[in-house]
């Protein structure tokens, strides 16, 4: 009878040990449930990816006659979500507005960031970037007419542009908004966009716009008689990608996964000759 009791608390021991493990194993604050990617849940659910881009940055993205998004980045991102089985919605935001919405996480309005995004380190600790589609040149243009009056070749800094009395333009919450406020604040003009700012070089409102390629590559060719565009400073830019949330990890893997085979197939390249990027 001793031997049966014995066997019987051993018995129930065991059973309250496996109990208590079995109840550490589940427990949320020891081993939290695994938790999912709700941002990529979403895009999922909607078979849309919603993008925020500002429509000011030819041959990367602009606005055909209808309305529509058009452009290198657009066309990239197009092609990317298809292979990924989903559609694009493009929504039209001011530059500056982009980053704010993106870091609302899966509460916010977009899920991709597409609009010529420099890979900078300030930018970094407040978003993802996806794999890096091209690296640009940072160029100062000014009417060439304009260039020829004023005796001017190049300039070799930023800073020249206050000593020359220049006055000098770019987009809001831009790069190159902050290296003019930085270096050169005396002649920052800031406007809502880099179009607004080009119109207002040809109108005579400003000396020069800062920007940087392809869209200044772009507005050179394509600049009317008599409002013909020079480059007065170039310098090494940056690497441009795409912007997600730091928490939509499944998205940019997605993202970069067809991005890379992209570049290895040589549809990228072809894409880039395509806008003339």
């Amino acid at each position: 009878m001793a031997v049966s009791r014995t066997v019987a608390a051993v018995g129930m021991i065991v059973i309250a040990v496996v109990a208590f493990v079995a109840g550490l194993f589940a427990s949320p604050l020891v081993f939290p449930p695994a938790v999912g990617d709700p941002i990529w849940d979403n895009i999922v659910e909607r078979g849309t990816i919603r993008v925020g881009s500002s429509p000011d940055w030819p041959p990367f993205e602009n606005l055909s006659a209808t309305g529509e998004f058009m452009g290198f980045e657009v066309e990239l991102v197009e092609t990317i979500a298809e292979r990924l089985d989903l559609a694009v919605e493009w929504k039209n935001m001011g530059f500056e507005l982009i980053i704010t919405e993106i870091k609302k996480g899966a509460a916010a309005t977009i899920d991709l960031g597409v609009s010529g995004f420099s890979v900078k380190k300030a930018r970094l600790a407040e978003v993802q970037f996806t794999l890096y589609h091209s690296i640009s040149v940072g160029q100062i243009i000014m009417l060439e007419s304009r260039r020829v009056e004023l005796g001017i070749t190049e300039i070799d800094s930023l800073g020249e542009l206050v000593d020359l009395g220049l006055s000098c333009g770019t987009g809001d919450g831009t790069t190159e908004q902050e290296e003019l406020m930085a270096e050169a604040p005396g002649s920052l003009v800031t406007f809502s966009d880099f179009l607004t700012a080009l119109e207002d070089l040809k109108l005579g409102g400003i000396d020069c716009v800062y920007a940087e390629t392809p869209v200044t590559t772009e507005w050179i060719a394509l600049a009317e008689p008599g409002k013909e565009l020079a480059v007065i400073y170039s310098r090494p830019y940056y690497p441009v990608a795409f912007i997600a949330h730091k928490d939509a990890d499944t998205l940019v893997e997605k993202i970069n996964s067809e991005l890379a085979e992209m570049i290895v197939s040589g549809e990228l390249d072809a894409l880039k000759q395509k806008w003339h990027c």
